[in-house]
C-alpha cells in the first residue's frame, strides 16, 4: 500500500474500529472535536525531531484513549509529510503493531492494520536496513496480518519464509530488542505453526529465552502458558498466570504490561476447565 494512502485512510480505520483499538483499562471518552482539530493542525506544523520525540512519549501512554489518538493523528501528518524518515517510519509500524495486537478488535480489522504496519515497516527497512527496528516490526506486523488471515491461508502464499527472514535479522541485529520481544515472537510463531510444523519444544525454548531477558516479561509468561494448557500442564500454566496477575505494573512497559493481564485474564476459563 502507498504510504500516502495509508495515512489518508488511518483517521477513518482508527475511529470506526470499536473502542478505537484499546483494551479494557483504557480510557474511552473521544476526544472534543475541537480538541481533534487543533491537535491535526499542531500535528502538521511540528518539527519532525519533535513529532518523534512526541510519539515516544504518547507511546509509553499508548493505552490512554487520548494518547492513542493523538499518536495517530502524528502518525498521519509524518507520513504524509515525511515518508522517506526512518525514523518516523518504524515508529508508524509500531503504531500500527500496538493497534493490530488488540484482542477487543475484529480480526479483521487487525489483520487489515497488520498488513499496513508490514507495509510501513517494509520501507523503513529499505531505507535503513542496518537498524533491528525495522526487521522487528516488520515481523509482528506480518504475523497479526498472518492471523486475521488463518495460519494455513498464511502458509500457502508464502509468509513463513518472509516471518522467518525479518525475525531473523531482527535477532541477528539485536536480539534483546523490545525487553524480549524478538524471542517471544519466535516463541508465538513456533506454537502457532500448524501441524507438523507445530514445534512447542522450540516455543517454549524461545519464550523461556525472553523472559530471561526481561525477568519481568508478562507476555511471554501468557504465551508459555498457553502452550502448558494445549499440553496437559495445566498446573504449570497455573503458576505462570499467577505471576502475571501478582505482578505489579510499570516494570518495564506500563501498557503492555496491561495488555498481558487482559491476556491471561482470557486464559481462565481454559486453565479452569484443564484443572478440574
Amino acid at each position: 500500500m502507498n504510504l500516502l494512502t495509508v495515512a489518508a485512510t488511518l483517521t477513518f480505520l482508527v475511529d470506526a474500529a470499536t473502542g478505537g483499538a484499546h483494551d479494557a483499562g483504557a480510557t474511552r471518552a473521544a476526544p472534543h472535536g475541537s480538541a481533534k482539530d487543533a491537535g491535526a493542525a499542531g500535528a502538521a506544523t511540528l518539527a519532525l525531531p519533535a513529532l518523534l520525540s512526541r510519539l515516544d512519549d504518547l507511546h509509553r501512554r499508548r493505552d490512554d484513549r487520548l494518547a492513542f489518538s493523538e499518536a495517530q493523528r502524528l502518525v498521519q501528518a509524518g507520513l504524509t509529510r515525511a515518508p522517506g524518515d526512518y525514523g518516523l517510519l518504524w515508529r508508524a509500524a509500531r503504531f500500527y503493531f500496538w493497534a493490530s495486537d488488540d484482542i477487543g478488535v475484529s480480526r479483521e480489522q487487525r489483520s487489515r492494520w497488520g498488513k499496513d504496519g508490514w507495509d510501513i515497516a517494509e520501507h523503513a527497512i529499505a531505507v535503513n536496513p542496518n537498524d533491528v527496528a525495522g526487521y522487528y516490526y516488520a515481523a509482528v506486523c506480518m504475523g497479526n496480518y498472518a492471523l486475521g488471515l488463518g495460519v494455513v491461508k498464511a502458509l500457502s502464499i508464502g509468509l513463513e519464509g518472509k516471518f522467518r527472514d525479518r525475525l531473523g535479522k531482527a535477532a541477528a541485529l539485536n536480539d534483546g530488542f523490545e525487553n524480549g520481544g524478538v524471542e517471544t515472537a519466535w516463541g508465538r510463531f513456533f506454537d502457532k505453526l500448524p501441524w507438523p510444523k507445530r514445534d512447542r519444544k522450540q516455543a517454549e525454548e524461545h519464550l523461556r529465552r525472553a523472559m530471561q531477558i526481561n525477568p519481568a516479561a508478562l507476555r511471554a509468561r501468557v504465551y508459555l502458558a498457553g502452550v502448558y494448557l494445549d499440553t496437559d500442564r495445566a498446573r504449570e500454566a497455573k503458576q505462570l498466570l499467577d505471576e502475571v496477575a501478582a505482578a505489579p505494573v510499570g516494570r518495564y512497559d506500563a501498557p503492555e504490561e496491561r495488555r498481558a493481564k487482559a491476556m491471561a485474564v482470557g486464559l481462565q476459563p481454559v486453565l479452569t476447565a484443564k484443572l478440574k
